[in-house]
């Protein structure tokens, strides 16, 4: 059976990007050509790319059950910018065995769940050979869960022989089974389906469950003959596949420029009145503050999980500083704090002149930068002051769904450098403050600066995830700006170029895996450092 496709109308792609959102996308993503490998789900992606990406081409392979995959792809390997991998659910779950399962029976019912994780894992093994083999960015595809437990709904939720939880046990096998692998992540097409509506997409409701695909007319052509002819499913059910096969292909968009790192926001800088909360917390010498819930809490546990990303946050506001603090408990209670902010910027100065002072102090660009304010005419002046920089801020109700879903904002890892970001920036803006009261001999010397160097010669070392990350995110210290995929290095390593990565410590911070030198025999192909540790004349120690 062949999962046929609709063509896709224009109202279907503008929904099918809410879990993706684009306002924080500066320009197209360029694909040359993907690899699709697995069941008949996507089997007709080739054909229908061409209206929705007309210029990325598409190779699919079937393979299921015991199948094999070829000896070579279509194509060089290298030539693919990411393969998607969608197992046949069927392979793991053959009706012999789970139609047969006596409900009493919960051993049972435990090792069939044993078998099929088993056979996930040599069924792995065989579709993502040349993620093995080449380092190919892979993406596999989970399985969708049933819509209802068919034994029931007043039977267990959580039980084994609720083919729901049992599926669920497979998805997290499956998510163990990816974590143990290089460059290989979950697209998670369960929870897009449910995001856009199960009922509209998903064919458990006329087929088996381990079919697990998407919902057609396939079956009237056989049955448009029968003494009493049936409707067609979709003139039983609103189906909206074109919305929802666009959202699988918009997910796999988002997260392979969440790994190339395209466009990254490093740094979100946010107003306070009428932005971080609603109403004016000092006016004509008295405090206006109607409330923190609502959107402005969901706001800023969004900007709590940014910070645990990686992302720094930081506060450029026209205001009283002493009397925004005064405050500041009353309003949050704790649950977020001054100090969650890496720089703050409060005073009656112009607003363009402190995002300016931030991305100063933070050693970042204005390319790498968000302003989120309430007043339009604030955000033209920044933006005219700083060309490149993104804004948000016209639409209080979008931001959260913005801030946390966006390609743009997400990292593939959080490495300890990530997690103590703003902390190194504060111990950062402490360090040049005390420059500016000593010659540079002096402050140099009192920082008691310390830096180790690793080599990395593999991408099997445990510090290569974060020196692959800095590489593919260093701006302003690097000395080509090439960005590498992890076949790439792999190759590179097996010509005998070595990382040699650094980490740098001083008085005031731990700062972690700052640089890489990539070196192949006596050439340096690629210098990279973080703009945490620029001016300090470590780029010269480590040479």
């Amino acid at each position: 059976m062949v999962f046929q496709f609709n063509r896709t109308k224009k109202a279907s792609v503008r929904s099918a990007g809410f879990r993706t959102p684009d306002d924080l996308s500066v320009s197209p993503t360029p694909l040359r050509r993907v690899l699709l490998i697995g069941s008949c789900l996507v089997r007709g992606f080739p054909e229908w790319l061409k209206d929705i990406a007309p210029g990325c081409k598409a190779d699919y392979i079937l393979f299921n059950n015991a199948g094999q995959l070829p000896s070579a792809p279509p194509r060089p390997i290298d030539s693919y910018d990411f393969q998607i991998v969608l197992l046949a659910l069927r392979s793991l779950m053959p009706e012999q065995l789970y139609f047969r399962l006596p409900y009493a029976d919960i051993a049972a019912h435990e090792a069939a769940l044993d078998h099929a994780i088993e056979t996930l894992g040599q069924l792995l093994d065989g579709a993502l050979r040349w993620n093995t083999e080449n380092g190919a960015l892979t993406f596999v595809a989970n399985f969708l869960t049933p819509q209802q437990n068919p034994m029931g709904r007043l039977l267990p939720r959580y039980d084994i022989r609720n083919p729901v939880h049992f599926i669920e046990r497979l998805n997290q096998a499956l998510c163990e089974e990816i974590a143990r692998r290089k460059n290989v992540y979950m697209l998670d097409i369960d929870q897009i389906v449910a995001n856009f509506g199960r009922k509209y997409f998903q064919d458990d409701i006329l087929l088996q469950i381990n079919h697990a695909a998407g919902l057609t007319d396939w079956d009237f052509e056989f049955d448009r003959n029968r003494l009493h002819k049936p409707r067609r499913v979709s003139e039983q059910v609103e189906l909206r596949n074109a919305e929802i096969l666009m959202a699988f292909w918009r997910e796999a968009i988002a997260m392979f420029r969440t790994v190339r790192q395209s466009e990254a926001v490093k740094i979100v800088i946010v107003d306070l009145d009428d932005t971080l909360w609603r109403g004016l917390v000092v006016e004509e010498g008295s405090i206006k503050f109607e409330t923190s819930e609502g959107w402005p809490l969901g706001f800023v546990e969004a900007l709590l999980f940014l910070k645990k990303r990686g992302v720094l946050l930081a506060i450029a506001s026209k205001n009283d500083e002493a009397k925004v603090m005064a405050v500041w408990n009353d309003i949050w209670g704790g649950r977020l704090f001054p100090e969650d902010f890496a720089i703050r910027k409060i005073n009656w100065n112009p607003k363009a002149g402190n995002v300016t002072d931030i991305l100063s102090e933070a050693n970042l660009l204005a390319r790498n930068a968000l302003f989120i304010d309430d007043n339009p005419v604030e955000r033209a002046g920044v933006e005219a002051a700083l060309p490149g920089i993104r804004t948000l801020g016209a639409d209080p109700y979008s931001l959260r769904r913005i801030l946390l879903w966006s390609a743009e904002t997400q990292v593939p890892f959080i490495s300890d450098e990530s997690a103590r970001r703003t902390e190194m920036v504060q111990a950062q803006v402490e360090r040049d403050s005390t420059r500016k009261r000593m010659s540079r001999d002096e402050f140099l010397r009192s920082l008691n600066l310390r830096v180790s160097i690793t080599d990395i010669a593999s991408a099997d070392h445990a510090k290569f995830p974060r020196a692959f990350e800095l590489i593919n995110k260093t701006n302003q210290f690097n000395t080509t700006g090439r960005r590498w995929t992890l076949a790439e290095f792999q190759q590179a390593f097996a010509g005998g170029m070595v990382c040699h990565a650094f980490e740098v410590e001083d008085r005031y911070s731990r700062y972690g895996l700052v640089g890489v030198v990539c070196v192949d025999g006596c050439s340096v192909e690629q210098y990279v450092m973080s703009c945490r540790v620029i001016g300090l004349d470590v780029e010269l120690a480590v040479l």
